[in-house]
């Protein structure tokens, strides 16, 4: 009984380091050019609008059969813990609204202030899923300035984010502040902090951490319709430290050692245009994680390919393709009993990625967006009891918004 208690705990470690990976790749995998930002090829220079509100609230349902809060919790006070099927399935319900202030202080100061609740309503079988239900409340401010009409503007900017659950321990807070010189400089500082620091959670996605980021863009027409877009970032987090006895061993952390990480993230984007509606973009993007704990050293790559078609004014379509390869430095493949194999490879994932979003404007205020997406995921992990690791990841959202 101990043994089979021993690997579920493992197994639940590996699945949440896993998702873990994902998300610290979210930046260098997802591109930041959606829907009609495709199109704007050029950066728009700021007019002298006067100042206005903006209300922005929409209602969408997602279905989704790999959540991946199933298991990143602290198994001692969730009711998943026993589960043995980590690939969940569910239904989420999300209501927000966006208050969107923009005002202007003389010729060449602006002030815009944000403030976006969202409620997260979880629904899965037996209803398990019910104590995912989330509220997320994000306040955030910004100023720029700008001295001169030729220059880029300088701002800066603060945003607030709580999220609460109905299992607490998920309950943090995320605060950034950053500095903006145009999209061609920027400093950005975070501090994530999680409500229950004072004992170890199973799962360092609850970990807090502090992270220090500085970001460079270029970009430059190679043709009258071809754009070139080159983005290279610098990262060092910092981490908290009440890490459990299963982490702290199976990672190898010394006596007193605290995580520290260096990110290293770039991406090449090339756009052409084609009879003013059609937008190609190709993009190759990386990452590179450095850690002075060896098991989280490693690397990824990304190659993907966009389409995006605009039918009319507020409706589109954007299909997306991906491949993505991780390669981890020091996680030799084990056998079935959790050894180490003798001049075994080093864990390697690969990672298919396939989504289709339609954005259609029934009226200049109500539009309706359908996204699909799909990831196949493949490790060369063959120990049976980490088969989970091999998936297929449906989402399937639709949101109703509507602008005032």
């Amino acid at each position: 009984m101990k043994s089979i208690n021993t690997t579920f705990w493992i197994t639940i470690f590996l699945w949440a380091l896993h998702l873990n990976v994902q998300c610290q790749l979210t930046h260098a995998q997802q591109p930041d050019e959606f829907g009609q930002e495709l199109l704007q090829l050029l950066p728009e220079l700021p007019e002298p609008d006067p100042a206005k509100l903006t209300i922005d609230s929409y209602l969408s349902n997602t279905f989704n059969n790999h959540i991946e809060l199933g298991l990143s919790v602290d198994p001692q006070n969730s009711s998943l813990a026993g589960q043995d099927n980590p690939q969940l399935e569910g239904l989420i319900n999300t209501l927000g609204i966006n208050l969107r202030g923009d005002l202007p202080i003389g010729d060449k100061l602006r002030l815009k202030l944000q403030y976006a609740p969202q409620f997260d309503n979880y629904t899965g079988s037996s209803g398990k899923l019910n104590e995912f239900d989330a509220f997320t409340d994000v306040t955030s401010t910004e100023l720029s300035f700008r001295p001169y009409s030729r220059l880029p503007e300088i701002i800066a900017y603060h945003q607030l984010q709580r999220l609460t659950r109905e299992l607490s321990v998920y309950d943090n807070t995320d605060r950034q502040i950053g500095l903006r010189f145009g999209r061609v400089l920027e400093y950005n500082l975070r501090i994530h902090r999680f409500d229950d620091e004072s004992e170890g959670q199973e799962d360092f996605l609850l970990i807090g951490s502090t992270n220090h980021k500085a970001t460079t863009r270029f970009q430059f027409g190679l043709h009258k319709q071809i754009l070139s877009k080159v983005k290279y970032a610098i990262e060092r987090s910092g981490y908290q430290t009440n890490l459990n006895n299963l982490i702290l061993g199976e990672a190898e952390f010394e006596e007193g050692q605290r995580r520290l990480d260096w990110r290293h993230i770039g991406s090449i984007k090339l756009l052409q245009t084609a009879a003013e509606r059609f937008v190609f973009q190709e993009e190759v993007n990386l990452f590179l994680n450095r850690s002075n704990v060896d098991y989280f050293n490693f690397a990824s790559a990304e190659a993907a390919l966009s389409t995006f078609y605009r039918l009319d004014t507020g409706r589109w379509i954007r299909l997306r393709v991906s491949r993505v390869w991780v390669q981890f430095d020091s996680r030799q493949l084990e056998d079935e009993e959790g050894v180490p194999m003798e001049n075994a490879d080093n864990r390697s994932d690969t990672q298919l990625g396939v989504s289709a979003i339609i954005n259609w404007a029934f009226t200049q205020n109500l539009s309706l967006n359908v996204d699909y997406q799909l990831i196949h995921n493949r490790t060369n992990i063959t120990r049976q009891v980490l088969d989970f690791l091999n998936y297929n990841h449906n989402i399937i959202s639709l949101t109703l918004r509507g602008q005032y």
